[in-house]
């Protein structure tokens, strides 16, 4: 059986469903044939390279899915650039129909599957998209980390970077930062890392800060005390990020930076452990076999 993954990717927006549906894909690809469809084709590079993705591709736009994947064919679909037309329309076509989603108002549709980190209930599967290398930790050898996001399409990192540089940060690249963004900010960072080393910079942080909610949740599993700074309203994390222990300390404010930090707390690890991947993966397995 091959099952077929879809995640919305593109150079204006963080590449967290890439992350959490990847976390899956690994899972399932253990016991599964795993096709993984993303918008563009340099996150499906990322996805393979990175990730741990066996066979990622980039297909333009999400409505090609079609062209690859059959009717009857299994999808765990990540993105919300469907229409509700479109949306049933693509339950109808698969033959099962998995949906990830972390707006906790969304609804379930009928004849799909529903993935939440916030809902319970028939035809959901509850559970956080965690990868969980980031749970085998590491040597705590980096005092801070840092990553501000994949995107910086505004180039607001350069304008706050001069407010970060008494914190002494180890800065991960945003996958999507334009190619001179480390000689306009690398004076206020300890150091710059490339972002295949994201992984174990997360790992080998004492304390993180981030400006992105699903990063955020990967440096608690991994074990460091974090901060989450928010970009925007973060309605669909802003619960998790409590409930794993991040510090929640809204928008960027330097002079109440350093306060927060000084206030991280070991994160709840036992939250996310209970939510684990690996939970999911069980659950979607007993219900494919379930339905063969």
């Amino acid at each position: 059986m091959t099952i077929y993954f879809y995640a919305h990717t593109d150079n204006r927006r963080s590449l967290r469903r890439l992350r959490r549906s990847a976390a899956l894909a690994k899972e399932l690809q253990k016991e599964f044939d795993v096709y993984f469809m993303t918008t563009e084709f340099r996150s499906a590079t990322y996805a393979r390279r990175e990730l741990g993705i066996k066979k990622a591709v980039g297909i333009e736009d999400f409505r090609n899915i079609g062209t690859i994947a059959q009717r009857g064919d299994v999808i765990v679909y990540d993105s919300d650039e469907h229409s509700e037309v479109i949306h049933e329309e693509m339950i109808e076509f698969f033959g099962t129909f998995f949906r990830i989603s972390y707006d906790p108002k969304t609804l379930k549709k009928d004849r799909e599957i529903l993935i939440s980190p916030h809902l319970v209930g028939e035809g959901i599967i509850n559970g956080l998209l965690i990868d969980r290398d980031f749970f085998d930790g590491g040597q705590k050898s980096l005092p801070r980390g840092f990553f501000y996001g994949d995107d910086d399409y505004g180039r607001e990192l350069e304008k706050i970077a001069p407010k970060l540089a008494s914190f002494e940060l180890e800065l991960i690249e945003g996958f999507y930062f334009f190619v001179d963004v480390e000689e306009k900010i690398e004076a206020y960072f300890k150091a710059i890392h490339p972002i295949e080393e994201y992984f174990d910079v997360i790992k080998a942080s004492k304390t993180f800060l981030s400006f992105d909610p699903q990063t955020a949740l990967e440096a608690a599993a991994a074990g460091a005390r974090t901060l989450f700074i928010h970009k925007e309203a973060e309605e669909e994390y802003t619960p998790l990020i409590q409930r794993a222990g991040v510090l929640d300390g809204g928008y960027f404010d330097p002079a109440r930076l350093q306060e927060a930090l000084l206030r991280l707390e070991a994160p709840n690890r036992d939250y996310l452990s209970a939510l684990s991947v690996e939970k999911v993966a069980r659950e979607m397995v007993s219900i494919l076999k379930t339905n063969t």
